[in-house]
C-alpha cells in the first residue's frame, strides 16, 4: 500500500509539473487558440500515459544496480532523447501537415515533454531506490565498448526503416482518414506503390528514418550496459521505454483527428515494441569490456 501511494504521488507530481510548464510555454497564437477547445476529459488520458511512463521508470530504477546519481542522470537523458526529442524531430519533418504549429511550438513541446522526466526520474530514485549498490560497470569503460558497435547500429537503423514503413503502411496507412489527412485524398496505391511515391516525392524520408533508427540504438546504450547478463530485465526495460513513445498518442490533441490519432497509436505501440525486441536481439550477443563481474551484482 505504501508503494502504491508513492507511485500515485509520483504520477500526480509529474502531471502537475508537466501541466504547469506547458501552461507557461510561449506557444504561438494559433496553437494556443486551437488548444482552448480541448476536452476536459483529456486529463484522464494524460494520467494513463504518465502512469505508464512512470511505471517504466520505476521498473528500471528498482532493477538497476547503478548508483543513484549516475542512474538519475543517465535515465533522465535516455527518456528525454528517446521519447521527447525523437518524437518531435519527426514532427518537424512532417511539419507541413500541422497547420497550427510553428517550428518554435515543436521545440517548446519537446521541452515541455522533457520536463516530465526531470521530475519523474529523481522522484522515482528517491521513492524506490533503496541504496547505492556496487557499480555494474568497471571504472574506465565507455558506453561505446560494444564489439561491432558500428555494424550493430547499422543493422538497427535498417531494421527501423523496415519496421517504420511496414507498420506505417499496414497498420496506419490502411485507415482512409489518415491518408486523407496527410495527402488530401483517400487513394491507396498499395505498399509498393506508396514506396515508389515516397521515392519520387520525398526520397529523403528513407535516410532520415535510418538515422532515427541509429539514434534510437545509440540513445539506449546506457540501458544495454545497465543490465549485463540480465537479458530478461533488459528486454522488459526496452519494451517499456519504447512503448512509452506510442502510449503518449492515447492523449487527445488538436493536431490529429481522433481516427488519425488512434491509427498512429496502434501503429506506434505495436511497431516500437517490435523494434525494442529487435534492438535487444541485436545487442544481446555483445560482451561489454567490464572485466570480472562485480560481487553483489544481481544475476
Amino acid at each position: 500500500m505504501k508503494s502504491l501511494f508513492k507511485f500515485l504521488l509520483l504520477v500526480l507530481a509529474t502531471i502537475v509539473v508537466f501541466s504547469a510548464v506547458s501552461a507557461f510555454m510561449p506557444y504561438s497564437h494559433s496553437f494556443k487558440t486551437a488548444n482552448q477547445s480541448a476536452d476536459p476529459s483529456v486529463i484522464l488520458y494524460v494520467f494513463i500515459a504518465v502512469a505508464w511512463t512512470c511505471f517504466a521508470i520505476v521498473y528500471i530504477v528498482i532493477q538497476s544496480s547503478w548508483r543513484k546519481t549516475k542512474l538519475m542522470i543517465y535515465l533522465t537523458v535516455i527518456l528525454f532523447l528517446v521519447i521527447a526529442f525523437m518524437t518531435q524531430i519527426e514532427t518537424l519533418f512532417f511539419g507541413h501537415a500541422f497547420k497550427v504549429l510553428t517550428t518554435g511550438d515543436i521545440l517548446l513541446i519537446m521541452v515541455a515533454n522533457g520536463s516530465m522526466f526531470v521530475v519523474a526520474v529523481p522522484l522515482s530514485v528517491a521513492f524506490f531506490k533503496r541504496k547505492d549498490e556496487p557499480k555494474a560497470i568497471a571504472e574506465g569503460t565507455s558506453l561505446f565498448d560494444v564489439p561491432g558497435l558500428t555494424a550493430k547500429l547499422s543493422l538497427i537503423g535498417i531494421s527501423y526503416v523496415v519496421i517504420y514503413f511496414v507498420f506505417g503502411y499496414f497498420v496506419a496507412w490502411s485507415v482512409k482518414d489518415l491518408r486523407a489527412f496527410y495527402t488530401g485524398h483517400e487513394t491507396d496505391h498499395g505498399f509498393i506503390g506508396t514506396q515508389l511515391i515516397n521515392l519520387q516525392e520525398r526520397p529523403i524520408i528513407y535516410p532520415f528514418q535510418f538515422i532515427r533508427g541509429v539514434l534510437f540504438g545509440l540513445f539506449v546504450l546506457p540501458l544495454i550496459q545497465m543490465f549485463p547478463g540480465r537479458p530478461g530485465t533488459l528486454l522488459v526495460s526496452l519494451i517499456l521505454v519504447f512503448s512509452s513513445v506510442g502510449i503518449t498518442l492515447i492523449i487527445p490533441n488538436v493536431l490529429f483527428p481522433d481516427t488519425v490519432r488512434w491509427a498512429h497509436f496502434r501503429e506506434m505501440t505495436s511497431s516500437m515494441c517490435v523494434f525494442a525486441l529487435l534492438i535487444w536481439w541485436i545487442y544481446r550477443g555483445r560482451r561489454l569490456q567490464d572485466g570480472p563481474s562485480v560481487q553483489g551484482q544481481r544475476q
